[in-house]
């Protein structure tokens, strides 16, 4: 009879085993948040052909499947791949090779670290970004360009503010660009004068031009830039990201990395909107991993650099308002364009002048109710009174908390008690129930748990201010997560491919090594990515 017994659980075990459903990759011992309507928590997932099968307890997954890559994850803590909801990939990729000008204290460290990268390489130019006049010891002034030009008499300099809105350039790269003091073709208020002269710090547009006095990356040198910054989002978890506005010519790039495999960071790219672009890129798309929907449109300059766009002058300096980007009559027909053709559109708006322009121009194309999720990048400064238009025309205010807390610290010397009006996060997401978040990188760091750390305690890194800034507009934990998984997914049309691990959608996960959910608060900025999969490929692991 015992014979009998062991007989009959011997072809049970057999044929169960047999009954298994194979699988590519089974991770199980994790702690595994899944995003769902539930944000339910999981052990086990199951993954074929790079998407989801099921997640569950180990029991059942190791009971319903089989793989011959089974990962014990050891209780380490799993979310869905980070998304980054505004950011700028091919910046990020120029930005690994210039100078690093990110927490220098004083413009006297900026000029060292030039003279540092040239002696070490003697280049036919220099360009360098991430300067800060506001953290200066020198005060918050811009300085003038007579010393880069004394130490750089024949090689353009380029540097870029962390905003990317103003630029200090040497007097050789005035001349290579050929303008001059009252030049027609530089807008009011975009050159900073001083007796008459060039100071040699311009402002937005004409900060862009400067661009054009630098060679221009070929197609094998993009691909090398994009390629190093997709491994740079890879690390730190990232598996998909909004790319906030692009040329033509770079976006063939990332077609062919597409085609090629080489691209897998799935990238949302949005239109930069210039004539050969827009004529291209006419119809949206979704191929592979790439995504083509949405228009970039610029409302205003930035705040730091007294760019932004304000109903009232500026408390600091009540002879401007700021820089109007875009007028009213190439917004309307950019957005008529879109409209036509069921694009998105993303305008960036820092002040509450540009905010409000951008609000009431998009109402005359959008229906009370409607899901086109037109978006305002950044929102940052909202007027009383326009706020509830986010929600009455179904507007996505697209956020990043980094930028409250960069800002936070001198914000009031630019806008005296309108700040009460600024970083709104939780009154934005009031208005949809929604809201997607991202880092504007390289404007800020890469890192999205440095997204996450902003979010809910509203303090920077060095842990100022103690009890956080105006934190009756941080976000909890669930929904800072949701706005860098589900919600970046949802502002961009795929909520239904990915943001949350469930199955059908993509098996894009990240592993770390502490889980930001319950952790510590104070320790969230030092948590490490352990592995990143995108599509159910382990593309990093530490």
């Amino acid at each position: 009879m015992k014979n009998f017994v062991w007989g009959i659980l011997l072809i049970s075990l057999i044929t169960g085993c047999k009954m298994k459903e194979n699988a590519d990759l089974i991770i199980v011992n994790s702690k595994a948040y899944t995003v769902d309507s539930l944000f339910s928590v999981q052990t086990a997932i199951a993954v074929r052909e790079g998407k989801i099968m099921e997640t569950g307890s180990d029991e059942d997954i190791l009971g319903k499947y089989k793989s011959d890559n089974v990962i014990d994850l050891a209780g380490s803590p799993l979310y869905p791949g980070f998304n980054d909801a505004h950011c700028h990939i091919t910046g990020l990729g120029m930005g690994l090779g210039r100078v690093d000008l990110r927490g220098a204290t004083s413009y006297k460290e900026v000029l060292e670290r030039l003279v540092k990268r040239y002696k070490e390489s003697s280049p036919s130019y220099l360009e360098g970004d991430g300067w800060n006049q506001t953290l200066w010891e020198e005060g918050d002034d811009f300085p003038d360009n007579k010393e880069l030009s004394r130490l750089f008499p024949d090689i353009p300099v380029i540097l870029y503010r962390i905003d990317y809105h103003a630029v200090i350039v040497n007097d050789a790269a005035i001349r290579a660009l050929g303008i001059y003091p009252g030049d027609k073709s530089i807008p009011d208020g975009e050159a900073i004068m001083q007796n008459g002269t060039f100071k040699g710090v311009f402002l937005e547009n004409t900060a862009e031009r400067f661009r054009q006095v630098l060679p221009v990356p070929d197609k094998n040198e993009y691909s090398r830039l994009l390629l190093a910054a997709q491994q740079e989002c890879f690390r730190n978890g990232l598996t998909s990201i909004s790319h906030a506005g692009e040329v033509a010519e770079v976006i063939e790039v990332m077609e062919e990395l597409n085609a090629s495999g080489e691209l897998k960071l799935r990238t949302d790219i949005w239109l930069t909107p210039d004539q050969a672009t827009l004529s291209k890129y006419s119809e949206p798309f979704s191929r592979g991993r790439i995504r083509v929907g949405t228009i970039k449109l610029f409302a205003d300059g930035a705040l730091g650099s007294r760019g932004a766009l304000m109903i009232e002058p500026y408390s600091d300096m009540p002879q401007t308002k700021g820089i109007p980007v875009i007028g009213a009559n190439e917004f309307d027909s950019l957005c008529r364009w879109a409209a036509e053709r069921e694009f998105q559109v993303a305008i960036h708006c820092i002040g509450d002048a540009a905010n409000r322009f951008a609000l009431d121009t998009y109402a005359k194309y959008l229906e009370e109710g409607n899901d086109l999720r037109w978006r305002i990048e950044h929102a940052q400064i909202i007027a009383p009174g326009d706020l509830e238009k986010f929600g009455k025309y179904r507007i996505v205010p697209s956020i990043q908390p980094t930028h409250a807390t960069s800002d936070m610290l001198w914000a009031d010397e630019r806008i005296g008690d309108r700040l009460r009006n600024a970083y709104m996060y939780k009154e934005l997401l009031d208005q949809l129930g929604w809201i997607p978040s991202g880092t504007d990188f390289p404007v800020e760091q890469v890192n999205p748990l440095y997204t996450f750390f902003a979010a809910v305690s509203r303090r920077n890194l060095d842990m100022v201010p103690q009890g956080g800034f105006q934190m009756e507009n941080a976000l909890s934990r669930e929904e800072a997560l949701r706005s860098m998984t589900i919600w970046a997914a949802k502002a961009s049309f795929e909520e239904a491919l990915k943001g949350s691990l469930e199955p059908g959608k993509y098996a894009d996960f990240v592993v770390l090594d502490k889980d930001i959910m319950t952790l510590d608060e104070d320790s969230i900025p030092a948590v490490k990515v352990l592995k990143t999969f995108v599509n159910g490929e382990l593309v990093y692991s530490n």
